[in-house]
């Protein structure tokens, strides 16, 4: 398992503490400027920090406290960047040859590199330097550099963002058939909610520099630590509410500022007294689109603002008509918005899964 506690005031300030065990993919999200590439460059060794620890299982790579620092190239660890970073004057086999490790030459070397291009489906174009491949093709060659080091972990940063959206899929299915294959530790950075939400099996939240809460990325969308978190993992509606008890376990909503508005149905976990002002957040997949009122609890009429088709699938926005100030927007396939013949002015009814419901408390200033 990887593990690391990072600290330093400036110039780049940390507050990182993160695992990653054998075989799992964790994505570091977060805002341009946040830390996160400073992140894989001090788990690399190639960023010194004030105060931290690096370890992968019993081997320790950074301790300040006991001045233990492994340099750069004595650490065992894959790195592939935005731009690739291969050498423009060789072939892609010489760029892979060259990151094998040291006693690996001569016959024994160039049959190992051409077995890592095999592996990224680029036999054959052993030969052709960087400016004579396509973008997903130098994005493998420079997968394959990074195994050639059997590297104990693999750090992605920002990746897959340079290529097109195909080359991106077909590229993604090459990281799910890797890690099957490797089994290390894979640390991503990543902008691409979707791309974290495919392929992570956890994502840590972070900004200006400190993590503000990591997990499955299904947790983080459902239940995120407080507003910040949920607008930086895409939430656009974080509503204001007041809670209320009502009975054990149970517990009513008012969706408003307490005197105009509605009363959803939730649980009360016990954390919040009666009458606490809060902030809720309901993920997309709690909410269920009507044209006819539904039974059961949560269900809510509307009015369609506006949608917008963006291929397969539909955002589209709706306001409350028992609360106008209230608005949610929601995303469908497009074949479903279709079938419900939605447009502009037309009547809803969303249903809120209660156990959807996520409440989160109001920061004092």
């Amino acid at each position: 398992m990887l593990k690391l506690e990072l600290h330093q005031a400036g110039p780049i300030a940390l507050n990182v503490q993160l695992h990653c065990a054998q075989g799992e993919l964790l994505a570091l999200v977060g805002p341009s400027g946040s830390g996160k590439t400073s992140v894989l460059r001090a788990i690399a060794g190639l960023l010194d920090v004030e105060q931290g620890r690096v370890e992968l299982g019993d081997a320790v790579w950074l301790d300040t406290e006991r001045g233990v620092k492994v340099p750069a190239e004595r650490r065992p660890v894959g790195m592939v960047f935005q731009h690739y970073a291969l050498f423009p004057h060789l072939s892609a086999l010489d760029n892979v040859r060259l990151a094998l490790p040291r006693g690996a030459d001569g016959r024994s070397g160039k049959d190992a590199a051409h077995r890592l291009l095999q592996d990224m489906q680029l036999d054959g174009l052993a030969a052709r330097r960087p400016h004579q491949l396509s973008g997903g093709q130098r994005q493998r060659v420079a997968l394959a550099r990074a195994l050639a080091r059997s590297p104990g972990v693999l750090l992605l940063d920002e990746a897959f963002a340079a290529v097109d959206q195909p080359t991106r899929q077909a590229l993604y299915d090459e990281l799910i058939k890797l890690r099957e294959r490797v089994g290390v530790p894979i640390v991503m950075v990543t902008h691409d909610l979707r791309e974290a939400r495919l392929l992570a099996d956890r994502m840590c939240i972070i900004e200006a520099g400190q993590t503000l809460q990591d997990g499955p990325p299904e947790q983080l969308m459902s239940r995120p630590r407080n507003a910040r978190v949920a607008a930086l993992v895409g939430l656009r509606d974080i509503h204001a509410g007041v809670f209320h008890k009502a009975g054990p376990g149970q517990a009513r909503l008012r969706w408003g500022d307490g005197q105009a508005g509605l009363d959803l149905r939730t649980a009360d976990k016990g954390r919040l007294d009666d009458g606490t002002p809060v902030r809720w957040v309901i993920a997309g997949e709690h909410v269920q689109v009507h044209l006819r009122p539904p039974e059961g609890p949560n269900a809510v009429a509307c009015t369609l603002e506006r949608s917008r088709s963006l291929g397969e699938i539909t955002t589209i926005e709706c306001r409350l008509q028992n609360a106008p100030h209230a608005l949610l927007h929601l995303e469908l396939t497009t074949r479903y918005a279709r079938q419900l013949a939605l447009a502009p002015g037309s009547p809803l009814f969303l249903q809120l899964a209660p156990q959807g419901i996520h409440i989160m408390p109001v920061k004092n200033p």
